[in-house]
């Protein structure tokens, strides 16, 4: 779902399911950073011990693959890290919109008769 327009915005309230939904897209971006974190992780802990052995038999070739599977899970991982952000930034607005609504609807009505 995307930010609304300027005008949207002056007749579109935020509502408890946007910001459940807000809130379900923040728990699967954690998630996904969680599991990229973890593979990069793991890659790097294999890459240590490749290297490790590389050096003690003195032939690198291995690594090759082993360092592209790095890069790759270093991509990963930094999206994740990005889409979390954007996640966190975009709950962090609904909430502030919502509680801006709530607070405008506390407010007494003033009316002016047209005169």
């Amino acid at each position: 779902m995307g930010w609304p327009g300027f005008h949207e915005s002056l007749t579109t309230l935020v509502t408890l399911g946007v910001l459940a939904e807000a809130a379900a897209d923040l728990d699967g971006a954690r998630r996904r950073c969680t599991q990229a974190r973890e593979v990069l992780m793991d890659v790097r802990e294999r890459l240590d011990r490749v290297l490790d052995d590389a050096f003690r038999i003195g032939s690198f070739r291995p690594l090759e693959d082993l360092f592209r599977e790095e890069e790759a899970a270093l991509a990963r991982y930094e999206e994740s890290v990005t889409r979390l952000a954007a996640a966190r930034e975009r709950c962090a607005g609904l909430r502030a919109a919502l509680a801006t609504e709530r607070e405008l609807m506390r407010q007494p009505v003033l009316r002016h008769r047209i005169q």
